[in-house]
């Protein structure tokens, strides 16, 4: 079970609410966010949580000690309480990161059904297809960033 304060910045019920209130009902991702188990979603907001905590953030924490980085001590945001922001931004790169595992499996699929045969052309077959991933498929030109969603990482623009 996640603790805010201690290992992650939103709760699992707060993330549900903000994927539940940004997304569209029908979206491929808030329908598979919505069918994960509790202990899945608390992976990916763990995994969002390493990201974020890995940024060079402006100021000094709010208390001596704390375990996380916000809240914090500088600019006009400061405050005991964590910033609205950082959590939205949590959430928004937990559920790229869902995305980018989907994506990952969805390319393992293709080319195992390449290695036996069931498919000759994989990128033919996409085509024809369509993805079965969700999202566009990195071709590893894109900018790599330190968090997985651009969204999350511009709602944390304040703080680096």
């Amino acid at each position: 079970m996640l603790t805010v304060g201690k290992d992650t910045y939103i709760t699992v019920s707060e993330a549900d609410e903000y994927i539940s209130a940004n997304y569209p009902e029908y979206d491929d991702l808030a329908v598979v966010w919505g069918v994960l188990s509790e202990r899945d979603k608390e992976a990916y907001l763990r995994a969002s949580l390493g990201q974020i905590e890995a940024l060079v953030i402006e100021g000094r924490p709010y208390e001596r000690g704390q375990d996380l980085q916000f809240p914090r001590r500088c600019c006009f945001k400061a405050g005991p309480d964590i910033p609205s922001e950082v959590k939205e931004a949590q959430a928004e790169n937990a559920i790229a990161l869902l995305n980018k595992d989907l994506r990952t499996r969805s390319d393992e699929q293709m080319k195992t059904l390449g290695t036996l045969g069931v498919v000759k052309n994989t990128k033919y077959n996409k085509r024809e297809m369509g993805e079965i991933g969700l999202g566009a498929t990195l071709t590893g030109t894109e900018k790599h960033t330190a968090l997985e969603s651009e969204d999350a990482l511009k709602m944390l623009k304040s703080w680096y």
